[in-house]
């Protein structure tokens, strides 16, 4: 540390406050310190500073496994906050256990491994937050119950996104749209990001005056073939599809074509939350409503750090992303009537 010090011309102590975050310093003189680490290949022992600080500069992220895996909207999420985190002097630790596998969660908690806890895949009733606070373990949630009350969360205003995907698919002149929505398991385990978007659409579509077909959809391709079916068995006349399901939209467009439907120019496609590299791999691109998942990972990061670092006392951190339209191949003026 002393040679660090040296080299980035700042006392030991500065380079102390830079590696536990106890005290603020500027970030021209973090920058610095970093770069005299990188120069003299010094790397911290992380469960050394822990026994001084009384913290592991370790935050889980608790995202548990399912059988859709992980789509790159969550890895973004990740992404976001893992970079935050660093650039602040913690390390993300991926906990993967089930939602419901509640013991492991108490287990971790008591470990005294991890300083707080970024929970993903909030359910309404989620039964994780009941463990994590009596663990009095400090956590934000990316996502929230159906009554967060006093607890610290980032999430997307779904509702806001409901009526940008809605409006303009309206605006091209669609008055028969569908919604392909997660999985039915997922909406039965009461997910709330799949309850509050399903609602908003709901919402959204009455208060613009069209017809809307939602239905659940597993999330892979043959799901999305499948989807595209039931949807035209449904509304004959749908010209339009949001869909909430990024893994399942590839089959989707590709039933949509094999059906002599051309993208955008006879069915035009929507996608929620679905993040800019997915969107372009598309043919076409995508067009996309939702925020940036990176700005959001990151900004959790910050408010669950802020709480472990005792800057933020008292009132709950809670924040709504506005999602923004992005239009790009994908979604085109409603076809003349055949």
């Amino acid at each position: 540390m002393v040679d660090v010090a040296r080299r980035a011309g700042v006392s030991p102590s500065t380079v102390s406050y830079a590696m536990t975050g106890s005290r603020p310093i500027s970030e021209a003189t973090r920058q610095r310190i970093q770069q005299a680490m990188v120069d003299l290949g010094y790397r911290p022992n992380v469960f050394a500073r822990g026994l001084k600080s009384k913290r592991s500069h370790i935050i889980a992220v608790l995202f548990p496994k399912n059988e859709r895996g992980m789509n790159l909207g969550s890895m973004e999420y990740i992404f976001g906050a893992s970079d935050h985190a660093q650039d602040r002097g913690y390390h993300l630790l991926l906990w993967t256990s089930g939602a419901d596998a509640l013991d492991d969660l108490a287990g971790l908690a008591q470990q005294g491994l991890v300083d707080g806890v970024l929970l993903m895949e909030v359910r309404l009733k989620d039964p994780r937050i009941e463990v994590l606070r009596n663990s009095e373990l400090i956590f934000t949630m990316l996502g929230q119950n159906a009554d967060p009350g006093e607890l610290d969360y980032v999430d997307t205003d779904f509702d806001q996104c409901a009526r940008l995907a809605v409006e303009h698919l309206a605006g091209l002149g669609h008055r028969h749209l569908g919604f392909v929505h997660q999985d039915a398991a997922t909406i039965a385990s009461g997910r709330g990001n799949a309850i509050r978007l399903r609602d908003g659409m709901l919402r959204a579509a009455r208060e613009a005056g069209v017809a809307l077909t939602a239905l659940t959809c597993q999330s892979h391709t043959d799901g999305g073939r499948k989807a595209f079916a039931e949807l035209l068995a449904a509304d004959p006349r749908t010209t339009a599809v949001i869909a909430f399901n990024e893994q399942a939209t590839p089959g989707l467009m590709a039933a949509a074509v094999a059906g002599g439907r051309r993208i955008p120019e006879d069915f035009s496609v929507v996608c929620v939350d679905m993040p800019a590299q997915a969107a372009l791999m598309t043919t076409p691109t995508m067009t996309t409503v939702g925020p940036v998942a990176a700005d959001m990972g990151k900004a959790a990061a910050e408010m669950l750090i802020r709480r472990i670092e005792g800057q933020q006392l008292g009132a709950p951190s809670q924040m709504l992303f506005d999602g923004e339209l992005v239009v790009r191949a994908s979604s085109g003026p409603a076809p003349e009537p055949r």
